[in-house]
């Protein structure tokens, strides 16, 4: 037969208000702050009305604006162009068009992104484009240029403040000149010219340390020979203010051939050269017939 002991109700207060007691005395878990967040950056976007143009290749590039969306992280530029083709024959501009961040820095340009395309330009059209750098860690570009050419060509200079430097836009300058000489039964007398940095003709640049010098002119055949005169490149040099004596470009383009009637003139031919660039002094257009030269002197200044 089993016998049950009851435990006495005291005894078994005592013994849950102890373990009660124990569940207080036990340390409370530690609650860990939430951490505040870090604020991302806010980007400033800022609008660089340019309001520029270029001569490049014989196009005309407008460069519109440039848009700089930015922060301490970097972001995108946006320069906006329009390109127009004043030839007869649709254009595309082969030199590159890339931003360089600070004019004061030697860093390298920046080059747009691969999907900014400059789209081919239309025969007397114009085509734009939006071209886009991405940059890292760049929160201003308030010293930047843009760059169109390469390096080893002439390069123009947007600049998109004037912290940027100066504008080199290549405007082609146009040359009031004027004279004349005969060299035997030959006379020409000189129209004009203009010095430029391109070959529209070519659609290229010329590199950084040729120009090019264009001048137009008549020419009078003053002889009495029934079959003409034969009027070509080597009746025509010109002599630089070192002393050197050049032959114009020989290149198909750059040249005016004619055959003169006896006592006829024929009107705005032209001759191009390659001159070194920037250089200004006493020039010479020397006319030439058989043994027979004269000089038409004129000055070019910067």
């Amino acid at each position: 037969m089993s016998v049950r002991r009851r435990v006495p109700r005291l005894v078994a207060l005592g013994v849950a208000m102890t373990l009660f007691a124990g569940c207080i005395d036990a340390p409370a878990p530690t609650v860990e702050p939430t951490p505040t967040p870090t604020p991302e950056p806010t980007p400033t976007t800022i609008t660089y009305q340019l309001g520029a143009t270029i001569w490049y290749e014989g196009l005309i590039i407008h460069i519109d604006d440039a848009v700089a969306t930015l922060d301490e992280r970097g972001g995108p530029v946006e320069v906006r162009i329009r390109i127009e083709n004043p030839g007869d024959d649709e254009g595309e501009l082969d030199g590159r068009i890339r931003l360089l961040v600070d004019a004061t820095s030697t860093d390298p340009p920046v080059e747009a992104t691969s999907e900014s395309k400059v789209p081919s330009i239309p025969a007397h059209g114009t085509s734009g484009a939006v071209l886009t750098y991405e940059l890292q860690k760049i929160a201003s570009v308030a010293k930047g240029v843009v760059l169109i050419g390469e390096d080893v060509n002439h390069v123009a200079r947007i600049p998109l403040t004037a912290a940027g430097g100066d504008l080199v836009d290549l405007q082609p300058v146009a040359l009031s000149l004027s004279g004349s000489a005969a060299a035997g039964d030959l006379r020409l007398t000189l129209r004009g010219g203009v010095r430029r940095w391109d070959l529209p003709d070519w659609s290229q640049e010329l590199v950084a340390g040729l120009d090019a010098l264009t001048l137009t002119y008549d020419v009078t055949y003053q002889g009495t020979f029934s079959g003409g005169f034969a009027f070509t490149g080597d009746n025509v040099r010109l002599r630089l203010p070192n002393g050197t004596v050049i032959a114009p470009r020989r290149d198909g383009h750059s040249q005016s051939i004619e055959l003169i009637g006896a006592g006829k003139t024929k009107r705005a031919l032209f001759s191009r050269f390659e001159i070194p660039s920037g250089m200004t002094g006493r020039f010479g257009l020397i006319v030439r017939s058989g043994n027979a030269s004269k000089t038409i002197a004129f000055n070019l200044r910067g």
